[in-house]
């Protein structure tokens, strides 16, 4: 699944790596901030609306925008 993110620093890549750890301990994540969309990269749970609708709403809740991107 890849989440993109208006991250833009490690501060940033801690938080929202985080929350979304929290909400999901077995996920694999990885946030690209060297990328343009600055993408969260989540292996290790459901690729589908409802997982994430339920991981953009942990970045939201954290105070970020977030997006699926499939």
């Amino acid at each position: 699944m890849e989440i993109k993110t208006n991250a833009k620093c490690a501060g940033c890549s801690s938080a929202i790596v985080g929350a979304v750890k929290k909400q999901f301990p077995d996920a694999d994540l990885n946030l690209d901030l060297q990328s343009v969309d600055k993408v969260l990269h989540i292996h290790g749970i459901p690729e589908d609306a409802d997982t994430a609708a339920r991981v953009v709403k942990t970045i939201e809740e954290t105070g970020f925008q977030a997006s699926w991107l499939r």
